[in-house]
């Protein structure tokens, strides 16, 4: 199992386009992912739970990987929380 913590680069958190972009990215590994925002437990691999957390521009979260590919899946989400998901 792996854990980071990561920082929410877009400035108005994680709005529909970044939840589709970081639930499919998630969708592609076999790992078992969730995130931990404000003590909220977050299915990586669920649009609806992403946007329901309510997540907030410039704050931080915690990444959980377990499984075979977690650190394939933990380098992928780094960068994507890192670019921003594309959008701002």
């Amino acid at each position: 199992m792996l854990k980071e913590v990561v920082r929410i680069s877009n400035q108005h958190g994680i709005h529909a386009r970044p939840a589709g972009v970081l639930a499919k990215a998630c969708a592609q590994y076999q790992s078992r992912i969730e995130m931990i925002y404000e003590g909220k437990v977050i299915k990586g691999k669920s649009i609806m739970s992403i946007l329901g957390a309510g997540i907030k521009g410039r704050g931080s979260l915690e990444i959980i990987c377990s499984g075979s590919d977690e650190q394939e899946a933990m380098a992928k989400l780094k960068v994507l929380f890192a670019d921003g998901f594309g959008f701002d």
